[in-house]
């Protein structure tokens, strides 16, 4: 079985096979293609444009033709897939990522770190709500501009102090996201609470859709 990443940052290579690996699924093959330009586009535009839409459905129809399954590991690219026809299921990582957070807290904070990620993640989240259950999405200052630079090490440490403020200034939290899959560096600097990444949650819906679609 193959699966297709469809990126916009080559770190976030080694983060799915990474979590691959920890899944141990010796039948599973990861395919990876980075598309940054287009995220580069997308956020010199304030966010999606036709064009970048077109563009990003383009590639993905090109990795449904090479794979069983496509993941969209970013987040603003992501929201491109809405609305389209393809061979094989595409998964946002978001949505999947969505779906098993919200089966488990009630009071759920979502970290992201790209500004133009954080009105599409907040609309996924949203848009999965149940009336009970309570939502908080934020952009953690800073953040961005230290991945951007390469700091990774730095970018995780700002995330984790982030999230350790806000866990400690409210204790009713019960679940912790972090919505980009280049953040899932940072889970592991964060105690206290369920942290919840997307790499993990899109590959396992990925299977799932590929063998019960």
């Amino acid at each position: 079985m193959i699966i297709a990443c469809l990126h916009a940052a080559d770190s976030n290579i080694a983060v799915l096979s990474q979590s691959l690996a920890q899944l141990a699924w010796p039948q599973v093959t990861l395919r990876h293609d980075v598309v940054a330009e287009l995220l580069a586009e997308a956020e010199l535009a304030g966010g999606l444009t036709p064009a970048i839409i077109d563009a990003t459905r383009e590639r993905i129809s090109q990795l449904c033709q090479l794979a069983d399954a496509v993941i969209i590991t970013c987040t603003t690219l992501g929201t491109a897939a809405e609305g389209g026809r393809f061979t094989k299921p595409v998964i946002r990582l978001d949505a999947a990522l969505a779906d098993e957070a919200l089966r488990h807290s009630q009071h759920l904070l979502v970290l992201c770190t790209a500004p133009t990620t954080l009105a599409s993640t907040q609309a996924m989240f949203q848009q999965r709500l149940r009336q009970a259950q309570r939502l908080q999405v934020v952009c953690v200052p800073d953040a961005w501009t230290q991945f951007k630079a390469g700091e990774i090490a730095a970018c995780h440490r700002t995330i984790a102090d982030f999230a350790l403020t806000a866990l400690a200034q409210d204790p009713t939290i019960d679940g912790l996201v972090l919505a980009q899959s280049s953040m899932s560096g940072a889970a592991a600097l964060i105690e206290g609470v369920k942290v919840l990444t997307g790499p993990e949650a899109s590959l396992r819906s990925a299977m799932a859709l590929v063998h019960h679609p």
